[in-house]
């Protein structure tokens, strides 16, 4: 039995990295849709150039984009996608963070998949906030209920974690109108606020400050990197609190795993 363990664990460790993955595809091709979607059109992914709604197989993880004609160049027949990288980067990025996650947890398990796809669902919110300036409705009531499954199957406490849920959407609700108004700018967007409020399903009350601080500190970093890069005051806030998120992610993986 011993001999099989190494053998195990690969297994887990390659399973985590397909469900980060697959649920990187799946929050990309929809989310990317929701956020450059107009009222009344279809929620199906499309190509967002000629609105060609796409096929079942393109997607596919990896296989959606790696078996089209001229993929990286041509994505969609209608030729005016070019240099698509932002797809394979995301499931690519997905992949290696659910391996990551098992190689540091131990054996999957009900909980560990939870937050394998939760760390794909991260990974695009990173990048359509980059590329729209918004994070979907839709990715963040999946984290919210990922993150209510994750405190069921982990025999977390639900009511402590609606409580951190709602102090953190607190938070959020304050930056976003009092602050904001008090500052002449916004510091939040109400993306951001339902986002702070889905991640409290996922923290531990002691490890919020931690995350907090961790967000202002990528944030101010970010948003130096931004200005310098585009010349625009006003960055995209997604980023760094996806990036704090799954670092407390990480280390629960740690504690998880520790004997």
């Amino acid at each position: 039995m011993d001999e099989l363990e190494p053998v195990s664990s690969l297994l887990d460790m390659f399973l985590g990295g397909v469900l980060a993955l697959i649920a990187a595809s799946l929050s990309a091709h929809f989310g990317y849709r929701a956020a450059d979607r107009m009222p009344g059109e279809s929620r199906r992914p499309h190509c967002l150039y000629c609105l060609m709604p796409l096929r079942l197989w393109d997607c596919l993880p990896i296989l959606g984009w790696s078996l089209r004609h001229k993929a990286r160049a041509r994505p969609c027949a209608c030729k005016k996608q070019q240099d698509f990288w932002r797809l394979p980067m995301i499931e690519i990025s997905g992949f290696v963070l659910g391996i990551a996650a098992i190689w540091l947890a131990g054996d999957l398990d009900p909980f560990l998949i939870t937050t394998c796809l939760t760390l794909g669902v991260l990974v695009s919110i990173v990048m359509i906030d980059l590329a729209f300036g918004v994070i979907p409705d839709e990715l963040n009531i999946t984290l919210a209920l990922l993150g209510l499954i994750g405190l069921l199957v982990g025999d977390g406490d639900v009511y402590f974690g609606l409580i951190n849920a709602a102090g953190l959407l607190g938070l959020g609700l304050l930056l976003a109108l009092v602050y904001s108004k008090w500052r002449g700018q916004e510091m939040l967007g109400l993306g951001d606020v339902k986002f702070l409020a889905a991640a409290g399903l996922w923290l531990p009350f002691m490890q919020i400050p931690w995350f907090l601080l961790a967000s202002g500190i990528a944030g101010i970093a970010m948003g130096v990197l931004w200005r310098f890069l585009t010349g625009e005051k006003t960055f995209p806030f997604a980023p760094a609190l996806c990036l704090s998120l799954a670092g407390c992610l990480f280390y629960q993986l740690y504690l998880y795993g520790a004997p």
